[in-house]
């Protein structure tokens, strides 16, 4: 009786994770799958790239962007960060090789103390542009398609829209850690990816990824770009987009064109320096989204702890039939979601997973509070200064 109790007492999280849970999810991967570019003549765009050292991968990215299918007028601003001559030479070479007379460089000053770099980047890139709208990307970026720059413009063909978020993800392969975990940290980035692509497909914008990433150049003057966040090492992109981003004007573009990723290594102690810094700055962004996912967090631990108790009850009393139902309830919600989340993360390019990802959504919320709990350790590392 007491395990048939326990068992009922697992519907109610188990109709959450399978309605609103899988919906939020799958609703990312459907609209990779059905969004399209828009064939609407593209605005005329700066692409601003943010470079450090790895002239390399500038190159690449400087051939893919020279490549692209537009049909807008186009510059490239190269923001060198990094401390290497060879990024002076790659643009050079590049402007001759290509007679690319609206290639250009930038570069911060060295002395600079006390200030992001990355915001004081994008700030001169955006200073720096003479077309109406900026595209922020880093120069480690892979772009899947020469019509990336087509997708990520094309819906400011309608004057409302100010803010294009577009995604990027590490690339799998780019994690050099010897061994351990690089499943889960693929995960976690692509559920961090869900969650605020989610909320912008829902009208409810409250962040971005500052490597694909586009909005017109006088939004950025008019709210004093990143004035708001000079204090602070991090959550640059997301914090400006937090304060500016509305339902009205902020367009999501995750067609398979535009869908960008980066190969800048990742390892496990890179991934556990970068989380607290990322969880300290999203104190400052509007939490609605993050609540929902800590509920279905919740909601996803309650469901597995009835049906694991259910069915100990169950065996224990002999009661066959309810062992039964609670195992199949069990199995059929968490292959669901599992079937729901490798969905989703193959579309947005991720690193696919199946049997693993039952235990990766259980772990996440464990290591999201470790990570919260060292921000509030490590607070004075995040400040730019004082």
């Amino acid at each position: 009786m007491i395990a048939a109790i326990t068992a009922t007492a697992a519907l109610p999280p188990a109709l959450w994770l399978l309605s609103a849970y899988r919906s939020r999810v799958v609703s990312v991967g459907r609209a990779i799958r059905h969004t399209a570019v828009s064939q609407t003549a593209s605005v005329n765009a700066s692409v601003i790239v943010l470079s450090g050292n790895d002239s390399e991968a500038l190159e690449r990215l400087l051939d893919r962007i020279f490549s692209q299918n537009f049909d807008g007028q186009m510059e490239v601003i190269v923001v060198n960060d990094g401390k290497s001559e060879n990024v002076k030479d790659v643009v050079t070479r590049m402007r001759n090789s290509r007679r690319a007379n609206n290639l250009h460089i930038t570069f911060t000053p060295p002395e600079t103390r006390n200030v992001s770099h990355r915001k004081l980047s994008i700030t001169l890139g955006v200073k720096a542009a003479r077309h109406p709208v900026a595209v922020i990307i880093d120069e480690q970026s892979a772009i899947p398609s020469d019509r990336w720059l087509t997708a990520m413009t094309s819906p400011f063909a309608d004057e409302q829209i100010q803010i294009v978020l577009g995604s990027a993800l590490p690339d799998p392969e780019a994690d050099i850690s010897p061994k351990g975990s690089k499943g889960y940290r693929a995960f976690t980035h692509a559920a961090d990816a869900v969650a605020w692509l989610s909320a912008a497909l829902r009208h409810c914008p409250y962040r971005g990824c500052g490597g694909n990433i586009a909005y017109r150049r006088q939004l950025f003057f008019d709210n004093k770009g990143f004035s708001s966040a000079l204090n602070l090492r991090d959550g640059d992109d997301d914090i400006f987009i937090n304060r500016v981003a509305t339902s009205s004007n902020t367009a999501v573009m995750i067609a398979p064109e535009a869908l960008v990723t980066y190969s800048s290594p990742t390892s496990r102690s890179e991934f556990r320096s970068r989380r607290p810094r990322r969880f300290f700055t999203a104190r400052l962004l509007r939490r609605s989204t993050p609540r929902f996912f800590g509920f279905s967090s919740a909601m996803a631990w309650l469901f597995t702890l009835l049906t694991v108790l259910s069915i100990s009850l169950a065996i224990i009393s002999r009661d066959w039939i309810t062992t039964a139902a609670a195992a199949t309830l069990g199995i059929g919600v968490w292959l669901t979601l599992a079937l729901t989340w490798r969905y989703t993360i193959k579309a947005i390019c991720g690193r696919r997973l199946l049997l693993a990802l039952p235990p990766m959504i259980l772990f996440r919320p464990l290591t999201n509070m470790r990570h919260k709990w060292l921000s509030r350790l490590r607070a004075k590392e995040y400040y730019t200064w004082g």
